[in-house]
Order: C-alpha cells, then structure tokens, then sequence
C-alpha cells in the first residue's frame, strides 16, 4: 500500500507542477473520490477565476505503460468509469504518468468516449500528447476555451458583430444577421443551423435581385465554424460545446442546434433593443412591429414525417406484442446462475 500510494502521489505532484507553470486552479478531490481525481479551473488574463472547468484523472506507474508502442500508449477503462466519465458534466482529461521516466500523456476520456473513439473502452493517448509541453487552450478547448479575445465591453461586442462578415456577395450575412434572426422561444433561446444561414443568403440575393445564386464554399464554412465558436468563446449562449465539435471537427459538418442565451447573450439582445429604438426616436428608421431582436418561429418539417407516421405506428404495436412474449432467455431462471464478475473502482 505506501509504495502504491508514493506511485500515485508522483503522479498527483507532476500534473499539480504542470497546471502551477500554467497559472491554473487545482482543486483535488479529497474525498468520495471516483474516477476523477480533481478539477482544473481556467483563469483569465487577469488571472480571475472563470467558472470555465475541467475534470483530471491521473493513472501513475510502469503498469499503465504495458503494451505502449513508439506513438502511442492505450488505457482501458472499466465499464463504470466509462459510464461515469462519458457523462460527466465536464471534459474529463485523462493523464497516465510513467514516475521513472517522468514521461505523462493525456487525452480527453469524456470527448473520446463520445466520439466512439475507443472500442472496447480501449482509449489510445498518442505520445504527442504531452502534458508537460501542453498549453491551457489545449486543456480547456472542448470546455469551450477558444482563441477568440474576450470582448468584456457589450457595446464593442455588438460593433465587432456588425462588422465580421463573409466578405462573399453569393453568401452575404454577418454574425449580428445570425444572432438576430436565430432568436427564438420568445428571445431566450439562440437557433443556428446551414437552413438558417441559406435563408439569410437567399433574402440578401432576392433584395439585391441578383441574377447569380448562393455560393458556398470552404471560407463560407469557416466563417459559419467562426461564429458557433464565437458564440461560445464571448460566453452568449449555454452550450456543450463538445458536442459540437464532435459534427465540427469529427464529422466536418455544421451543426444544427437550440441553445439558451446566457446572461451575457439576453444583454446583448436587450442592447440591440434599446440601439433600435434610439434609431427610431432620431428618425433614422421608420417605427415597425418588427423588430431585429424578435423570436423567429422553429418547427418540425412536415414532409420528414408523414412518410414515417405509418412506420413508427408499426414498429410501437409489434414492440408491445413482442415484449408481452416470453423470451427464450428468460423460460428457465436457473438456466444461468454463473456469477458475474465484479467490475474495478
């Protein structure tokens, strides 16, 4: 037990040192421990706390290192952890120290079990992975860190808004367009999906009545890819942000989702409000009963599912018919009594 315990305690001292050089919160658990052994909170430059967290795992000792090869070393987890880290609130950063050669790798458990990148519970940490040459954006970008500047001032957000746009006249549209026409559920929910951004490309294409049609390319990509992180990164929405890498990154595709506005985002819509009706009482604009911050409705399409109502009908009646069977399984309670064995902590 006290040479276990040493083992892991290296292990504990190398990842604290590291997230020290870091200027980063370590907060380890001391009790109740279960798959994770603390938690790792990001500051910002002024080095104040952010409520931005991760979750650490740390496996010390030679006995972790079996079966490495030159590129990569593997750790298998128990179907308990997989569960518990699969679920966890979190980015659960996995680390694996060799105390002899003070060598640690890392990997982000949660991200790959979600992903399906580890069969078998089988999690492969690439040695490129090195959690002594690691930065904090490294550590914290499926928490939602990015490496967009955090614009405290909402004023100068809402300029910067205005003014990043696709710079493309077959895909016009800026992040204030998508902020402003993604509102919905009475303004305290942000939708963004491709129908979203088409709609805006197509009214800007009819408006100029162009005799040319929407154009998409790979920097009308980035700049929808720009704007999700964007949203993420000026903290305008509550969003699990690893979920969406998971179609950003993994499936390179934009993906499609209803969010709640943050604080932060209700602030910033509330500002928009409060400019337009400035805009107004100057005699810029006209009065209208629409408005830039207004909801816009989002439903179901129908055509995808009157095809299927006949389909799901069918398979609902013969699942009712078939779990009220007995199944061969189950017609003879002692016909497996085998204990089964006890999974690890």
């Amino acid at each position: 037990m006290p040479g276990n315990y040493s083992t892991e305690r290296k292990g504990i001292a190398a990842v604290q040192a590291r997230l020290a050089d870091l200027e980063l919160i370590w907060r380890e658990t001391s009790t109740g421990d279960f798959g994770i052994d603390g938690h790792v909170e990001f500051l910002d430059e002024n080095s104040e706390p952010t409520g931005m967290m991760v979750g650490v795992q740390v496996k010390s000792g030679q006995s972790y290192f079996k079966g490495e090869t030159d590129y990569a070393v593997s750790y298998t987890a128990n179907e308990k952890h997989q569960k518990y880290w699969e679920h966890y609130p979190v980015p659960v950063l996995l680390i694996l120290h060799h105390p002899d050669r003070k060598e640690t790798f890392w990997v982000d458990a949660r991200q790959e079990f979600r992903t399906g990148k580890a069969p078998a519970n089988k999690i492969v940490i690439p040695k490129s992975n090195n959690f002594m040459a690691v930065m904090a954006e490294d550590l914290f970008k499926n928490a939602g860190l990015t490496q967009t500047e955090y614009e405290k001032d909402i004023s100068a957000l809402l300029e910067n808004m205005l003014t990043r746009t696709t710079g493309n006249a077959g895909f016009e549209m800026s992040f204030f367009d998508l902020f402003c026409l993604g509102m919905t559920n009475i303004c305290r929910s942000l939708y963004f999906g491709m129908d979203l951004a088409l709609k805006i490309a197509e009214y800007r294409f009819a408006a100029a009545e162009s005799e040319f049609g929407v154009g998409m390319g790979h920097s009308e990509y980035d700049f929808l890819e720009s704007y999700i992180r964007f949203l993420v990164s000026q903290n305008l929405v509550h969003a699990n942000y690893s979920d969406l890498l998971i179609d950003l990154e993994l499936r390179e595709m934009v993906p499609e989702f209803i969010v709640p506005l943050s604080r932060r985002g209700t602030a910033l819509k509330d500002l928009i409000s409060r400019c337009e009706d400035d805009l107004v009482d100057r005699g810029v604009l006209m009065a209208s009963r629409s408005r830039a911050a207004q909801e816009a409705f989002v439903e179901i399409v129908e055509m995808s599912m009157i095809p299927r109502f006949g389909r799901v009908a069918e398979v609902s009646q013969a699942l009712r018919f078939n779990s009220a069977q007995p199944s061969a399984e189950s017609a003879d309670p002692l016909e497996d009594d085998t204990e089964q064995p006890k999974a690890e902590n």
